[in-house]
C-alpha cells in the first residue's frame, strides 16, 4: 500500500480515537488502541444521532411549510432539438399514464407537426396501447386519426407558429427555432392548466 496513503489513513483513524500517536527519536509511531474503544466510539455515535433526530423532528414543520410554498410556484422547462421534442411526449404518456382520466387536449399546427413527431414515430402507437385519448383542435391540413382520438378544425388552410399540448397539470408549447429546430417550453402549474382546459373544451364545443 502506497506510504501517503496509509499516513492519511493513519491520521483519520487518531482523529476517531483508534489509533495513538507517540513519536521517538524523531519518528512517528501509530498504535492501534484497544478494541475495547469501539464501544465508546458507537455509544458517541448513537447519542449524535439520538441528537440529530430530535433536531430534525422539530425542523420538520419548517421543511413541510417550504415545501408547500414552493410546490405552489409554476415549474418552467425549457427543452431543444429532437431529443428534446421526444422528451415532451415521453412526459405526456407517463404522466397521463398516471392520470384518471386518461385524456389529453392539443392544439395542432400543421407546420409544427412534421417535425414534432419525427424523432417518435411510434408515439400514437403507445398512447393507443396505454389507453390515452386525445382531442385535437387542428390549424392546417392533414393529421389522420389513428384511434382513440377526434379532431376538429378552426381552420385548414392556415397553420400557427406554436404547438400546443394540454396534459394534467401541465402545458407544453413547442414551435420552430433557427434552422426549424423544435424548441419546447413545458410550465407545470395546475392554474395555468386548469384556465387552458376550460377554454379547450368551449372552443371544442364551438366546432361541432
Amino acid at each position: 500500500i502506497n506510504r501517503g496513503t496509509v499516513y492519511e489513513s493513519l491520521k483519520k483513524l487518531a482523529k476517531r480515537g483508534l489509533v495513538s500517536l507517540s513519536e521517538k527519536k524523531g519518528r512517528k509511531h501509530f498504535i492501534a488502541e484497544d478494541p475495547d474503544v469501539f464501544k465508546h466510539l458507537f455509544k458517541d455515535e448513537r447519542r449524535k444521532l439520538v441528537l440529530l433526530r430530535k433536531d430534525l423532528i422539530k425542523s420538520l414543520p419548517v421543511l413541510e411549510g417550504m415545501k408547500a410554498k414552493f410546490k405552489k410556484r409554476p415549474v418552467v422547462r425549457i427543452y431543444e432539438g429532437t431529443a428534446g421534442t421526444r422528451f415532451i411526449l415521453e412526459d405526456v404518456l407517463k404522466t397521463m399514464a398516471g392520470e384518471k382520466k386518461k385524456e389529453y387536449y392539443v392544439y395542432s399546427s400543421a407546420d409544427i407537426r412534421k417535425y414534432l413527431y419525427k424523432s417518435f414515430s411510434s408515439f400514437s402507437d403507445r398512447r393507443i396501447s396505454a389507453g390515452i385519448k386525445t382531442k385535437a383542435i387542428a390549424l392546417g391540413g392533414g393529421g389522420e386519426l389513428r384511434g382513440l382520438d377526434e379532431r376538429r378544425w378552426i381552420s385548414k388552410s392556415s397553420s400557427a407558429p406554436t404547438y400546443i399540448l394540454i396534459y394534467a397539470n401541465k402545458v407544453a408549447m413547442i414551435s420552430l427555432g433557427e434552422k426549424n429546430t423544435p424548441i419546447g417550453v413545458v410550465v407545470e402549474d395546475e392554474a395555468l392548466a386548469q384556465t387552458q382546459r376550460f377554454i379547450f373544451e368551449d372552443l371544442w364545443r364551438l366546432l361541432k
